[in-house]
């Protein structure tokens, strides 16, 4: 198949922004990238730019142990399980939300920790969720 990558303010997007819906979205730093206000309006975009059916392969990070000022810091954002769930499990369009994988990414990226111990981060947990739409 062909990809297509367009330039374009996401949050602009709609429904007929493509010749078609897509049938799967990797999402790996967009919702970490995007201010905790304005989470809610990019599921309702997703939903809208994903085919009925479609997958979402969903990667954040849950900075879970540092001080208050270092968590709360983004990009990228702190999006913990809980937060996901209330995102996701919510939408008319989603049929399900499942925790595929979580690992430290410190322990798994030690070149990494100094930089963020510096920050205030003392771990910082990936998550990936697959994301199921419902079928129409």
């Amino acid at each position: 198949k062909k990809i297509t990558l367009r330039v374009k303010d996401f949050f602009q997007l709609e429904k007929g922004s493509f010749a078609e819906r897509a049938d799967a979205v990797w999402d790996r730093a967009s919702l970490v990238a995007i201010a905790p206000a304005k989470r809610s309006e990019y599921v309702t975009v997703i939903g809208k730019l994903i085919k009925p059916g479609g997958k979402i392969l969903l990667a954040t990070v849950d900075k879970r142990e540092g001080n208050e000022e270092a968590r709360k810091a983004g990009p990228p954002y702190s999006v913990d399980e809980s937060a996901v769930r209330a995102l996701y499990e919510d939408a008319a369009w989603v049929e399900s939300v499942e925790l595929v994988a979580e690992y430290d990414g410190l322990v798994q990226n030690p070149s990494e920790m100094e930089r963020w111990k510096g920050k205030g981060i003392e771990s910082m947990f990936e998550l990936v969720f697959l994301i199921k739409g419902k079928q129409e």
